[in-house]
Order: structure tokens, then sequence, then C-alpha cells
């Protein structure tokens, strides 16, 4: 996003109770090559944002950086009113209510569909095996690979390994995807 500056209008500036994702005056350099240049963005509560450009204009570090995958070199980051932690136990709640689909998916190649989209839940939001398989199995028939549930990655097409994906963050219930 090299010379990109995304904003709102200055009336919209102020922190209002339905935002969820605010970033204000970002900036981050690899080197000498200034990726995220003074990106002041407000996402509300429900609000649907695509991010657009050409390959390497700094889509993915932009998402990146809302979970502090990646970490910025100035400016401010807040989740839900609150700042972006920068290590320990906060920032794992707050990777818990952030949701990511990554351009090479990560799923865990050595469990089933199934497994993969049931493992976070189980892990990280404490739910009990029978209900995580049930939403699993839900969201699974949701993106259209229910049937595709004791496959293993490997087995699936891209696409299909995509909604899987797609099916696991959202089983996480994440205030942001």
């Amino acid at each position: 996003m090299s010379g990109v500056s995304v904003t709102k209008d200055a009336e919209d500036a102020a922190p209002a109770a339905n935002d969820l994702v605010v970033l204000s005056n970002v900036n981050k350099h690899f080197g000498a090559l200034h990726v995220l240049q003074d990106i002041d963005l407000t996402i509300a509560r429900g609000e649907v944002v695509v991010v657009i450009g050409p390959s390497g204009s700094g889509k993915s570090t932009l998402c990146r950086t809302i979970n502090r995958l990646e970490t910025v070199d100035s400016g401010a980051i807040s989740i839900d009113g609150k700042p972006l932690p920068q290590e320990g136990k906060e920032l794992a709640r707050l990777r818990a209510d952030v949701g990511m689909v990554f351009q090479s998916f990560n799923l865990f190649a050595h469990k089933t569909v199934l497994e993969n989209v049931m493992l976070g839940q189980i892990k990280v939001r404490k739910a009990d095996k029978k209900a995580a398989e049930e939403k699993a199995r839900t969201l699974l028939d949701r993106v259209g690979v229910g049937v595709q549930a004791d496959k293993y990655p490997a087995q699936l097409s891209g696409g299909q390994q995509q909604r899987v994906a797609i099916a696991r963050a959202l089983a996480m219930d994440p205030k942001v995807m």
C-alpha cells in the first residue's frame, strides 16, 4: 500500500461505539520499502471491507498487522476499543477473536477436515468435543464441503481447502474475520 492512504471523513475520525477495528497513522517498512504508509482506517462492526491492490502492495501485511502477526513501525491499532496488545495472554485472547484465512490456508495435514475445524474450538475456546463436532459439521456443510469431513487436506482441491479454512475461522466466532 505504498503511497496509499486509506481515510474516512474527518467527522468519522472520533471512535464510535460500533467501531471494531481502528488503524491510526500506521506505518510499516521492510528495509527501505515503505509498505504501509500513514494508514488510517476504521471498520465498523458488521461492515464488510475489501482490500484490493497489485501483488506486493501491502494487502497481506495490512491484514497481518490487525492481529499482530506483523508489527508496525509506528501508529496505533485498536480492536473493539482496546489497543493492540504487544504480547502474552492479552495478545492470545485478541488472536482468538480475529479470524484469519491465510493464502496457504495452513490446515494441519495430519488431521482430517473435521478435526481441523474442531481443534481451535476445543483448545482455545474450551468447547466440549461433541459441541465442537456439531458446529464443525454445520459450518462444513455451510461452505459446501460437509461430505469431505473425513478426508485429509491433501485429498482436497485448493478451493475445497480454502473453504475448510474459512469454516475453521468461522468456528471460533471471531469478532473480526
